[in-house]
């Protein structure tokens, strides 16, 4: 999707016709007559606010950023960076040119840095779409057409406008004042192809200033493109992806035109509920020389090691008939059935651009080039400007999904098949029902073998860009929720493969109410529930040592039967993504609780703290707890598994109160080449030491505590660990740990 304001859109030259519509504009199309009139103009000055422009230099800095997290991990991971340097001049006629300044690319989660292709002609590192800096153009996309542009000769079919807010801003100096106002723009449609936004129009001139939008509905790709899903394995869908907001300002140059000033976007795919990757893109334009003899020549002479081309598409004749073979071919297309045209995209004239490109060695650490993303102090936009975007966005009116299907999900992903020694292997599908833009109703059933008891999850939840709401009846198993999460894919690899569960479970049957809020570096959970608990024996022993030996699962704990009602909440924050700075992360959590058992309360904090010193590592990780009251056996603290006290069964290890200490000292081997140096390593080798004592409150102390030793394996910074330990105090067992969301 490629960036500025407007949705869709090409550059107009001048003299290329506007196209007529034959069916009348719908009469609910503009709320009053003032937002009609300004939608007029707008469409007038889309053709004509260059006029007068010969050309501009501008230098441009872009930043793209894309992490991996999600509520299972404890902090996100930097997967990719791009930074990018240029000095930009466009001309109304005649050549544009681009003379890159710097450019910057890594995967951070491994340290490597991205080479460039041996021709830097097919390297999109050098690619720049003008489209975005053309005053001719008014193209909000990022990257591709991807939606129904507000101002296209067929929007007032498939959008509604009212007017908003009104800005004053005086220039003093030359005794100017220029008036603003908002429309909001509304869709008519559930797609993702609409969007939802609020432009703001130079009320004397009728140019675009600032948009800020997102799609009207979130992007699933079995949805979008069901050809190409089918291909795609049913372990890693549902692929979505909710784009929270696009925004781009314009500055006024010479207090006559607008020019475009600076852009953002964020977004958010998901993969299978499990892992999200955020997306975050923005650049800038500053120091604008406008109208101005050119500080950039097409034609001089460069140093040694320097190069230049010019685009390919340098044929502007051949250029301008496929324009005109595309504009009778788009204007059929309307006149045959405006209410379903496409976007107003006429193929732009073809212009050569003269790229030049300094010695690749200098690239990567240019000074013009900009802190990444993942490490920035300074954003284009202050955190406040964005929430308040946000929240307006979040406000404007979506219709009903009434076109969104339910949709039946059995195939065998990571969430639909598990293994555990009380279920056995257990099956699950989903049926969800939409009932709004970010809300569906939802029915899971689940069934194990050998166990065959029947569980089953009904709700309801509304998801957004910063958080969430649900309500939820279930019958289901559980577990005890402080470490890790037993009831995934990791564990029943553990449990299958190794022959270790490090679950502890119980059943419950009840109903809850949840509410989730996600920030930037923090994520707060909470739930109103009231359900019944009941035991959860052990049902199977069934794994690869048992096969080949006599290994078999220790019992499960042995929770009491009772009703209760309560309140939970936890809130998970972490400092950064730069994995070459310290990075700290936490959670406290807790809950309280009464009924059948007497009023409890438990309560708990964990920390973590990593410390990179070149390809060495340092880890330190300490927690403690209590409960109060006397809570039910299954509400209890045990500590034991690879989140906590490695080498140690956690069934064994439990009490009222708590605290546990780790220690990991690690060295990284790196890989490519040694001047990418951002902390990142793909392969880690690590030594721990792990302790802690679970036990009544009234003997909380070091009486009995436990510890164990071992070296590891950790991949991709931490996101797959495999660990080998030993205990060495309170027990002599040999385990081997594999698992994901390591320490380090």
């Amino acid at each position: 999707m490629g960036a500025a304001a407007g949705v869709a859109s090409d550059a107009r030259a001048l003299q290329e016709p506007s196209v007529s519509v034959s069916r009348p504009i719908p009469v609910d199309a503009y709320a009053d007559e003032g937002i009609a009139g300004l939608i007029e103009r707008a469409l007038a000055q889309r053709k004509a606010r260059a006029a007068g422009l010969t050309s501009f230099e501008a230098t441009f800095r872009e930043r793209i950023y894309a992490g991996l997290g999600g509520a299972a991990l404890r902090r996100e991971r930097a997967m990719f960076h791009q930074e990018r340097a240029a000095r930009l001049r466009w001309a109304a006629e005649g050549e544009h040119i681009v003379r890159w300044l710097g450019v910057r690319r890594g995967v951070p989660i491994v340290g490597l840095g991205v080479e460039f292709e041996d021709d830097l002609r097919d390297d999109d590192a050098f690619e720049l779409d003008f489209d975005m800096i053309d005053p001719a153009s008014e193209h909000v996309t990022v990257g591709s057409e991807w939606a129904l542009h507000p101002l296209a000769d067929t929007a007032a079919y498939h959008y509604r406008y009212r007017s908003g807010d009104t800005l004053r801003i005086r220039f003093p100096g030359d005794n100017r004042t220029v008036t603003l106002i908002e429309a909001i723009v509304e869709p008519r449609e559930a797609r993702f192809d609409r969007i939802a936004g609020s432009l703001w129009f130079d009320a004397d001139e009728g140019v675009l200033t600032r948009a800020a939008y997102r799609p009207a509905i979130e992007y699933d790709f079995d949805r979008e493109e069901p050809e190409d899903a089918e291909d795609v394995p049913g372990f890693v869908k549902p692929i979505r992806a909710r784009v929270e907001f696009i925004t781009i300002d314009y500055g006024l140059q010479e207090l006559r035109w607008w020019l475009p000033n600076r852009m953002a976007f964020d977004a958010v795919a998901t993969m299978a509920n499990l892992a999200s990757m955020p997306v975050r893109y923005e650049w800038t334009f500053e120091d604008y020389a406008v109208d101005r003899e050119p500080s950039l020549d097409p034609g001089e002479n460069l140093p040694e090691g320097w190069m230049r081309w010019v685009d390919e598409e340098t044929d502007a004749e051949e250029g301008r008939i496929q324009a005109n073979e595309g504009e009778r071919a788009r204007v059929e297309g309307i006149r045959d059935d405006p209410l379903t045209a496409e976007a107003d995209s006429l193929p732009a004239r073809v212009r050569p651009i003269v790229i030049i490109v300094p010695p690749l060695d200098e690239l990567p650490s240019a000074r013009e080039l900009p802190e990444p993303l993942f490490s920035a102090t300074v954003d284009a936009f202050a955190a406040e400007e964005l929430d308040d975007l946000k929240d307006r966005l979040s406000s404007l009116h979506i219709p009903a999904a009434g076109g969104l299907g339910p949709r039946l999900d059995l195939a065998p992903g990571l969430r639909r098949l598990r293994y555990n020694r009380v279920e056995g292997l257990s099956f699950s599908a989903r049926f969800a029902v939409p009932t709004g833009v970010t809300s569906e109703f939802s029915v899971t059933p689940r069934v194990g073998i050998p166990e065959w008891e029947p569980g089953l999850e009904v709700g309801w939840r509304r998801q957004t860009a910063t958080g969430g709401v649900g309500i939820m009846a279930y019958r289901r198993l559980t577990d005890l929720g402080d470490w890790g999460r037993p009831l995934s894919f990791g564990n029943s690899f553990n449990s299958l493969v190794m022959g270790y569960d490090e679950g502890l479970y119980f059943r419950e049957t009840g109903f809850e109410i949840s509410a989730s809020r996600q920030g930037k570096r923090t994520r707060v959970e909470g739930a109103l529930f009231a359900e019944r608990h009941r035991n959860a024996p052990k049902q199977s022993d069934a794994s690869l040592p048992n096969v080949f030996g006599d290994a078999v699962f220790p019992d499960n704990i042995v929770a009491a039967r009772g009703d209760i009602a309560g309140i939970s909440g936890r809130l998970r924050a972490f400092s950064s993504v730069d994995p070459g700075t310290p990075v700290l992360s936490g959670s406290i959590w807790g809950e309280a609780a009464a009924g059948d058992f007497d009023l409890y309360g438990r309560a708990a904090v964990s920390a973590a703290l990593q410390l990179p010193v070149s390809q060495w590592s340092v880890a330190l990780e300490g927690g403690a707890g209590r409960v109060f009251g006397e809570p039910p056996p299954q509400r209890r603290f045990h500590l034991g598994g690879s989140y906590t006290l490695r080498a140690f069964d956690p069934v064994s290890n439990g009490g009222a109160s708590f605290w546990f200490g780790r220690f990991e000292l690690g060295r990284g081997f790196r890989v490519g080449d040694p001047a990418y140096d951002v902390g990142g390593s793909p392969v880690r080798i690590t030594g721990f030491w792990d302790t802690g004592w679970a036990g009544p409150v009234d003997a909380f102390g070091t009486e009995g505590w436990r510890s164990s030793v071992g070296v590891g394996l950790s991949l991709m910074d931490g996101l797959f660990r495999i660990d080998i330990a030993r205990a060495v105090r309170g027990g002599n067992l040999w385990r081997l740990h594999v698992y994901s969301d390591g320490l380090m």
